[in-house]
């Protein structure tokens, strides 16, 4: 009697056993149909690095050279979307809203040292000056180094000797944050190393020469839309005029006691190298972190070469 309880419990036993691993290879069989194969997987990552590829193929944008020698992208005509929405920037920044501009230059890279002394040498316009740096000037006016300790005037004046002029604040963000209107120039995510900001973590205590972070180029390839100088721009600084902004070719307050400058500079945390973070100074100002690059309106003699 005892021989047959003894059976009929392991019987039991055996049978639950069987009904649950029964139970475990449907779920595990469920579980492995819906994971993509590493086939697919491979396709999906490749997919990606093709993509990426060519959002960062910037050999599609036209460029031509300006008359101080520096390159010059086309940013193409369009939409694109200005400012922060309500959790990611400042007040100053809201609301954001659509802009529509027709194409224009921009220089590649910052204006530099060198490139503003024969201006001045050519012109006898005064030279840059710095009213506070905590260490040898030396070491952020080297020729290769972009300008700074200009004021708004001195930048205006510099870009209409070049036969060119400093960019709106819309375009601006525009060659900044693309049509997406990303947080930062390279995208929505901040990554280490993409610009010369606040510390040494990204090989350079002070100003690095412009061009130096490839990672960090904007949407359109140019260098050094965050950090490294920040840059005047053409612009009244308004911190309501975002709320009455046209939609097509904005061009700020026509009057004002600040003129704006973008991009943060190499003194600067991330948060304040977003594509759309605004700055204000007078326009006498100087610095140490504020300098510029140039602006060009597209015409029938500049236009660059159709395919």
């Amino acid at each position: 009697m005892r021989m047959k309880k003894d059976a009929m419990y392991y019987g039991i036993i055996v049978t639950f056993g069987a009904f649950f691993l029964m139970i475990g290879f449907f779920i595990y069989d469920a579980w492995k149909s819906s994971r993509p194969s590493s086939k697919s997987k491979s396709m999906q990552t490749e997919q990606a690095r093709q993509t990426q590829d060519y959002q960062r193929d910037f050999s599609r944008f036209k460029t031509v050279k300006g008359e101080d020698g520096s390159e010059m992208v086309l940013i193409p005509d369009g939409p694109f979307q200005m400012g922060s929405q309500a959790s990611g920037g400042d007040l100053d920044e809201m609301p954001q809203h659509a802009v529509f501009l027709p194409a224009f230059y921009m220089d590649l890279k910052e204006v530099t040292q060198i490139q503003f002394a024969q201006f001045s040498q050519a012109t006898q316009y005064p030279k840059p000056v710095v009213p506070v740096f905590q260490e040898e000037l030396s070491l952020i006016t080297k020729p290769e180094l972009p300008v700074i300790g200009v004021p708004w005037d001195a930048a205006k004046d510099y870009c209409q000797w070049v036969g060119k002029r400093l960019p709106t604040e819309a375009e601006w963000e525009k060659a900044a944050g693309g049509e997406q209107g990303y947080r930062w120039p390279w995208g929505n995510d901040f990554l280490e190393k993409a610009a010369n900001l606040r510390g040494e973590d990204d090989g350079y205590k002070y100003l690095a020469p412009p061009g130096q972070f490839e990672s960090g180029r904007s949407p359109y390839g140019l260098y050094d839309m965050a950090g490294n100088a920040a840059e005047w721009v053409m612009d009244w600084y308004d911190a309501e005029y975002y709320k009455t902004a046209p939609f097509k070719v904005p061009k700020g307050p026509e009057t004002g006691q600040f003129r704006v400058y973008r991009g943060g500079s190499w003194n600067e945390a991330s948060v304040n190298a977003r594509a759309s973070k605004r700055f204000a100074a007078a326009p006498h100002q100087t610095s140490a972190v504020i300098g510029f690059r140039c602006a060009k309106d597209v015409s029938p003699g500049n236009a660059a070469p159709s395919d």
